[in-house]
C-alpha cells in the first residue's frame, strides 16, 4: 500500500470530497437522491482513484493523469449543472467547490506535464 496519504493532490480531492458531503447536507431533498447523488458518487469515485496514483509505474503516469482530468471534466460538467438548477444552497458554496476543483485540476495537470516531460527522473522525490 502506497503513501497517498500524503500527497498533495490527495489531500486536496480529501478535502473537495468532504466538502461535498457537508454540502450535500443542503441539498433540497428532491436533490439529494438525484443528481445530488450522483455528484457524491463522482467525487467518491475519484478520491479512490487518486489513492492509487503511486502504485502506477513511472511510465503509466502521464497516461493515469489524462484519465483523472477527464474524470474532473465530468465532476465540472456536474458542478455546473448543479448550479444551473440551484442544487447548492448559495452560489458561495458552489463557488467555493469549484475553486477547489480547479485547484486539483491544476495540480493534475502539473504532474501530467512532469510525467511526459522531461521530468521522467525526480531523484525519488515526491511529485505529489
Amino acid at each position: 500500500m502506497s503513501d497517498f496519504k500524503q500527497t498533495d493532490l490527495y489531500k486536496a480531492t480529501f478535502d473537495l470530497t468532504v466538502y461535498i458531503e457537508e454540502c450535500f447536507r443542503n441539498f433540497k431533498r428532491s436533490d439529494k437522491y438525484t443528481i445530488g447523488g450522483e455528484l457524491r458518487t463522482l467525487f467518491n469515485d475519484f478520491l479512490f482513484k487518486v489513492s492509487t496514483f503511486n502504485d502506477r509505474a513511472e511510465s503509466e503516469k502521464a497516461a493515469f493523469c489524462d484519465e483523472l482530468l477527464k474524470d474532473l471534466d465530468k465532476c465540472q460538467i456536474k458542478m455546473t449543472l448543479c448550479q444551473e438548477l440551484s442544487v447548492f444552497k448559495s452560489y458561495k458554496s458552489w463557488y467555493h467547490a469549484a475553486k477547489m476543483l480547479f485547484d486539483i485540476y491544476r495540480q493534475c495537470e502539473k504532474l501530467k506535464n512532469h510525467f511526459e516531460g522531461s521530468g521522467q527522473n525526480h531523484g525519488g522525490k515526491k511529485l505529489l
